[in-house]
């Protein structure tokens, strides 16, 4: 760990914008060094890369965000509790907005857990009660 104070937790979202080149790549190289990345969307952006046909190995993938600063935050039964109960209530919700997947609801948990604002793409969380602070990227 780069010694820094986290400030951020960084949705999948987010991090692909900096590992595909997208729009918001500059913001996100900004906050790597100070950022958290969840366990479970570590996963899931090393999974995405490859699908959108990022050409790295995964594990160089993963060493690239430790070496710019990140810090993944592994997933714990009390974040898994958190998420059910948030995915849950926005699929009850039937907003026409859209609801949270397994890969939201964990990202959510661990900031909260944390008590981290956290970033992402997806202006639907903004509609929801969390206990921290959603920050759009985009």
């Amino acid at each position: 760990m780069n010694g820094l104070e986290r400030r951020i937790v960084l949705d999948a979202s987010a991090v692909l914008e900096w590992i595909l080149g997208g729009s918001a790549r500059a913001l996100v190289d900004k906050l790597l060094p100070v950022a958290v990345i969840p366990s479970s969307g570590l996963a899931e952006v090393l999974y995405i890369a490859r699908l959108r046909g990022h050409g790295i190995a995964s594990s160089e993938l993963a060493g690239a965000l430790m070496t710019m600063g990140a810090a993944v935050e592994p997933v714990i039964t009390q974040d898994a509790i958190r998420a059910a109960d948030l995915i849950a209530a926005s699929k009850s919700a039937s907003s026409p907005a859209g609801s949270l997947s397994l890969g939201d609801g964990l990202c959510i948990a661990v900031a909260e857990r944390l008590e981290l604002p956290i970033t992402g793409g997806d202006l639907y969380w903004e509609t929801l009660d969390l206990r921290v602070r959603v920050l759009s990227f985009r």
